[in-house]
């Protein structure tokens, strides 16, 4: 998901959809001032991701699997973030400063 919204094409198919409603790749392609085969390879990702669905030649956003996917992908940065600190904090009483003595 993070490598999915860290792209700017892909962002703005998103977002495109939402706003707009299904529409097909040429349809999008002009939204976006692009050609449609650069598109396609987007179009493609997202659907694989659920994040879209193609039915009748037109993409739609799935703005529920959006959601849900965010939050796993929120979650996941928050237990590492999490685990990050206890990890910091263990390693901390192991250390040695440079400024203080162990005697």
């Amino acid at each position: 998901m993070a490598n999915i919204l860290m792209n700017r094409t892909r962002s703005k198919i998103i977002r495109f959809l939402i706003g707009h409603g299904p529409a097909t790749c040429h349809e999008v392609a002009a939204a976006l001032d692009r050609t449609a085969p650069s598109l396609g390879r987007h179009l493609n990702l997202l659907c694989q991701a659920g994040i879209l669905i193609l039915e009748a030649g037109r993409y739609s956003a799935q703005p529920d699997e959006i959601e849900r996917q965010s939050a796993e992908l929120s979650a996941a940065f928050q237990s590492a973030d999490s685990d990050f600190k206890k990890l910091d904090t263990a390693a901390s009483h192991f250390s040695v400063s440079p400024f203080h003595s162990n005697e």
